[in-house]
């Protein structure tokens, strides 16, 4: 199919039968728009998406930046970060020694455990919402978790899109973080300093939904260009871009704006991935790596939910519910494997499996829990029936 339109009116439709396929079976909509990509694939050959996939990632990044608050990192930093170097250490260490033990060379275990690293905060949040579990006490454990890997993935990606030659020097990567630690450095100065520009530019031009449409757009793509500078890519430019906005007074007057393109591109963006996927180049080879890497995995997200529990005086129950809630992976494990295109295959399926797996185990998390811990029972009290209603 040649014809532009005719293939946006393709991709148009496929996305929107997989929303409401989604909503018909209260399932999360990434994989099943990353199936209907696929089925797209095998139905016609549609061209030209890569500028679909970029506008997904600046998208994606832009508003998950625009969720974070400097003040509230500030304020939370220690409990974040300790639960967050936590979480890092447990899902990548064991991942790149089992990539490496099941054959895989140095790099692209590397990859691996990037891609199997972070859970996915758009799954997740929906999920916490859907199921009314927001309440619960270990859902604060869960969001500091969330917010560290968003960062922390995205400056991994950088330094993998950086690498992405294959060859892992040592040198090429202290030079790698040095850039990345300027550049973040450069722009939380920026986003604590200059946040005044922004809130001028709204009180003074910003009464039009027109100008908030285009003056984000330009300052979110001048600093995209700005990370090109230094040579980092624009998944991290993209977020701290939301950061800067996130401090303005106009923020929700900017996500009311970005949230209709933000789905649009972030769908197209999931639809486009699942039409890279040749499904030819999926073989039985990769049964062995796929089961062990998702065990592997699923049980390293469940001993971070027991351990970072006990930073909030939680127990055992309340540490495995929370690691249950961190199961589903999506869209930053897509995004890393584009840096390792032999992987789309193994990550296409993992994503799968792990959103589907992580949705059904976070919806019957009761159930599971109640496999291990049984219900006390409730001890019958010894007054009389007028003594509890106090005849």
């Amino acid at each position: 199919m040649e014809n532009p339109i005719s293939s946006l009116a393709l991709l148009l439709f496929a996305l929107t039968a997989s929303y409401i396929i989604s909503v018909k079976l209260r399932f999360p909509v990434i994989p099943i728009y990353i199936v209907s990509g696929i089925a797209v694939s095998l139905l016609s050959h549609v061209h030209e998406t890569h500028f679909f996939e970029v506008l997904g990632v600046i998208l994606l990044l832009f508003y998950i930046g625009l969720e974070f608050s400097v003040a509230e990192l500030e304020r939370n930093f220690k409990a974040i970060l300790s639960v967050g170097l936590i979480d890092l250490a447990l899902n990548t260490i064991p991942v790149f020694l089992i990539a490496k033990l099941l054959g895989f060379d140095s790099f692209t275990s590397l990859v691996l455990s990037v891609i199997l690293y972070p859970s996915s905060s758009a799954i997740v949040s929906k999920l916490l919402i859907d199921l009314k579990k927001l309440a619960n006490p270990e859902v604060e454990t869960v969001l500091s978790i969330l917010v560290f890997e968003d960062i922390a993935a995205a400056i991994l990606l950088a330094i993998l899109t950086a690498i992405s030659g294959g060859s892992v020097d040592p040198k090429g990567i202290v030079r790698i973080l040095v850039k990345v630690f300027l550049f973040v450095t450069v722009a939380f100065m920026a986003i604590k300093n200059l946040r005044w520009v922004i809130d001028y530019a709204f009180k003074r031009f910003g009464s039009s939904t027109e100008f908030a449409v285009l003056f984000t757009a330009t300052v979110l793509f001048l600093v995209v260009e700005a990370t090109f500078g230094f040579g980092l890519s624009e998944s991290i430019g993209a977020f701290v871009a939301g950061m800067l906005f996130a401090e303005s007074s106009y923020k929700e007057q900017v996500e009311s704006v970005v949230i209709p393109y933000r789905d649009l591109f972030g769908a197209l963006f999931f639809l486009a991935f699942g039409l890279s996927i040749d499904i030819s180049s999926f073989s039985s080879a990769i049964v062995l790596p796929l089961s062990t890497l998702l065990a592997v995995s699923f049980l390293t997200k469940l001993a971070t939910g027991v351990v970072t529990v006990r930073f909030y005086k939680l127990g055992t129950k309340r540490g495995l519910s929370a690691g249950l809630m961190l199961l589903p992976r999506g869209e930053f494990s897509i995004l890393v494997a584009a840096t390792k295109p032999e992987l789309i295959p193994l990550t296409a399926t993992y994503v799968l499996l792990s959103a589907s797996f992580g949705s059904i185990a976070m919806k019957e998390s009761g159930r599971i829990l109640n496999l291990f811990f049984k219900k006390k029972p409730k001890k019958k009290s010894k007054l009389t029936r007028s003594q509890l209603l106090g005849d």
